[in-house]
């Protein structure tokens, strides 16, 4: 029977074209969303995993650029048994780079054509320099010394122009010859030419955005007052104490929130989940109109063997012979559908690779090709059930005389 209806389908190649194309779509549709959503959050978790402490923010506020904090809060964290240091941020979005302000780049990255969004913005850190230079966790001076050039701050960068930025940056604003910046140069932040004494990369969209300075140069970058910071930087005495930390953090000042990387990722990962329902929902609508188009095929198909299908009955052909028969053809449009859906998946996530930079990685998994042919199989036998019921409860010496005419 996998022969006759396989030789079936062969019969009318354009009416299987057309119902293969409209089933393949939503499936990569639904492959492409799975890899989406993986790359994201392999993305946000590799950023995560290089940042080991704990990190104090106003309560309600996402990040710390929405974040303000008075200093008192950094001297109570301090006298918090279990904590082992304390390190204050300014942060806020770049004024301007290179004269270039927050809406002219804006602008400029929705018309470039490269990986930059609306959201790759320039971000200013201000860092407390004698506080953070304890730190055993510190991100941008760990991927100074390991993937980048020059050195980070210290106590001879305090008050003066001095910035350790990204090779992202670097290459985003480019000198007047068009080379990226190097270690040395000078980039203009806020009006306020500054030197360049480092290069980092952590390979992560989400840091390499942030130009790291000190947090008194920051503070006059940035108009805030100097008593004044927007998050703090908590490291514990052990990795294990850091839920102890968070939650003794926020009963001695309970207008802050205290978040853990393990909580930040935990967040994310729901938020994620909430955001992969609601493009399901969408991608549903497309495998409706799969499903529509099998239904649409198969029933032009069984009109046309009615002769076909009352010869076989009166052969011998039972009722679940004819069921299955056009059951297993839609079936198999399911199957190329679900295969040519995933080598286009395949196919697209490799070419999009080759300009996806920032640490997003998309991929098709072998959990996800599963899922797609499962999928995709299952939609073909939905479509195929109505026109495979209608063909078999014919009557032999019927269907002759219908399709006789």
């Amino acid at each position: 029977m996998g022969k006759f209806a396989w030789r079936n389908l062969l019969t009318r190649p354009m009416r299987t074209i057309l119902a293969l194309i409209g089933l393949s779509i939503p499936i990569l549709g639904v492959l492409g969303l799975f890899s989406l959503s993986d790359g994201l959050r392999n993305m946000v978790s590799d950023t995560l995993s290089q940042i080991e402490g704990v990190i104090v923010l106003r309560q309600n506020t996402p990040t710390p650029v929405a974040s303000t904090l008075s200093t008192e809060v950094v001297d109570k964290i301090r006298t918090i048994p279990g904590v082992r240091n304390v390190a204050p941020e300014a942060w806020g979005i770049a004024p301007d780079v290179e004269g270039q302000s927050m809406l002219m780049r804006s602008v400029g990255n929705m018309m470039s054509k490269g990986s930059k969004s609306i959201f790759d913005q320039p971000v200013i850190s201000g860092q407390d320099i004698p506080a953070h230079k304890n730190l055993k966790s510190a991100v941008f001076p760990k991927s100074v010394k390991e993937r980048g050039e020059g050195r980070f701050l210290d106590e001879g960068d305090m008050g003066k122009p001095n910035v350790v930025i990204s090779r992202k940056i670097a290459r985003d604003f480019p000198k007047q010859n068009g080379e990226p910046r190097k270690v040395g140069d000078h980039i203009e932040v806020g009006g306020q030419d500054c030197t360049i004494i480092g290069l980092y990369d952590t390979g992560s969209m989400l840091l390499d955005v942030v130009i790291v300075m000190d947090i008194g140069m920051a503070r006059k970058l940035l108009k805030m007052p100097k008593e004044t910071v927007s998050s703090i930087y908590v490291e514990a005495d052990t990795p294990p104490g850091y839920e102890a930390v968070c939650k003794a953090i926020e009963t001695a000042e309970p207008g802050v929130s205290a978040r853990s990387m393990n909580e930040v990722q935990a967040n994310f990962g729901m938020l994620m989940g909430h955001i992969d329902r609601l493009l399901m929902l969408v991608v549903s609508l497309a495998l409706l109109v799969g499903i529509v188009g099998i239904v649409n095929t198969m029933l032009m198909s069984t009109t046309e063997r009615f002769v076909e299908f009352g010869v076989l009955r009166t052969n011998g052909w039972s009722q679940g012979n004819v069921l299955g028969l056009v059951t297993l053809e839609s079936a198999f449009l399911g199957l190329m559908a679900g295969v040519l859906g995933c080598v286009l998946a395949w196919l697209g996530t490799t070419v999009a690779n080759q300009f996806l930079d920032g640490g997003i990685h998309l991929g098709v998994s072998p959990r996800s090709l599963l899922i797609g042919l499962g999928l995709s199989i299952a939609t073909g036998v939905l479509g195929g059930l109505y026109p495979a019921w209608r063909a078999a409860r014919m009557v032999p010496m019927e269907a002759i005389r219908l399709g006789s005419h």
